[in-house]
């Protein structure tokens, strides 16, 4: 090669490289543009949980979605799910001021129906700066509702008076999902589990409740609000104390039985001019004078009673 040749060689060698580090420099320099322009939108906030069907006071029926603009703006909302398919239009082409935005989706699409569960997103289009902004805060869409079961009911027969002894009743129970298990006692809810778990523990005291048969049932909400069908968990009973029979006739002299039930160790009675205390379980006493007599029976503060009626010998 002769040394003109090599000499335009290496000149052409060196053009290409200068090039190449030019298009390198602009496009580094244009990367660096980008990263530093900011975005028309920012401070976003979207709510991550909605349940459209739910029935409890708490439950997200609507989702908050917020966000401020940095200038005014010719602004559309959308909601679009997991394929870019818009489901309702929450704003369109309305002009807006800059700052803060604040709207809310209940889960519904334009026409009104509740939204198939999944995942939806919040998308913005900028008319004035020609850019569309899918904002990557998801919203799950939860319709389900959890099962409840009831796994067990202690004790059936249960004494609320604070001594320690069958003072409250148990309802063990199991759910399909994540839920709050709670309580309905004669259709009235008295008690509701803090947690959201699979499975837990409702526990009634009955507190200021008198003796009596009181139906359960139990139910679950989820996090989304979504209520769980009623689960019937069969009947308790408050019983302080009884005494059995309600009414007894006896000769006088003669030894009557009265069959006394409390969960309390020991009880007192009183009959005429006698009393005392005894242990749950038969009660022997002897008939006094003919007449007519009430037998008290106390536990606790609460009392009971039966009438012996005494027959002369």
């Amino acid at each position: 090669m002769s040394s003109d040749s090599l000499r335009r060689a290496r000149i052409l060698v060196a053009v290409v490289v200068v090039g190449l580090l030019g298009g390198t420099a602009a496009a580094f320099a244009l990367t660096e543009q980008l990263k530093l322009e900011r975005s028309p939108v920012y401070r976003t906030h979207v709510g991550k949980l909605l349940g459209p069907d739910c029935r409890s006071l708490n439950c997200p029926k609507r989702i908050p979605i917020r966000f401020v603009l940095r200038k005014p703006e010719t602004l559309t909302v959308t909601i679009v799910d997991s394929n870019d398919r818009v489901v309702r239009t929450l704003l369109s082409r309305t002009p807006r001021a800059k700052g803060v935005q604040k709207f809310r989706w209940d889960g519904r699409d334009d026409s009104g129906r509740v939204v198939p569960a999944g995942t939806y997103k919040p998308r913005l289009h900028l008319a004035r700066d020609h850019r569309t902004i899918l904002m990557p805060n998801p919203i799950h869409v939860d319709t389900s509702a959890p099962q409840v079961s009831v796994v067990s009911v202690k004790p059936r027969v249960f004494s609320p008076d604070g001594d320690g002894r069958s003072d409250l009743v148990r309802i063990r129970v199991r759910t399909s999902q994540p839920a709050r298990a709670l309580l309905f006692v004669d259709g009235q809810l008295r008690v509701r589990l803090k947690r959201f778990g699979g499975a837990g523990s409702l526990r009634w005291f009955g507190a200021g409740f008198p003796a009596g048969r009181y139906r359960l049932v139990v139910r679950a909400v989820d996090r989304a609000g979504n209520l769980s069908a009623p689960v019937k968990a069969g009947v308790v009973r408050i019983r302080f104390v009884s005494v059995r029979p309600h009414v007894l006739h006896a000769k006088a002299g003669a030894k009557v039985g009265f069959r006394v039930r409390t969960d309390a160790r020991r009880f007192h009675w009183r009959l005429g001019n006698g009393g005392g205390f005894s242990r749950p379980g038969l009660l022997v006493l002897r008939a006094p004078a003919a007449g007519r007599y009430v037998l008290h029976v106390t536990v606790n503060g609460h009392m009971t009673t039966s009438l012996l009626i005494v027959s002369g010998p």
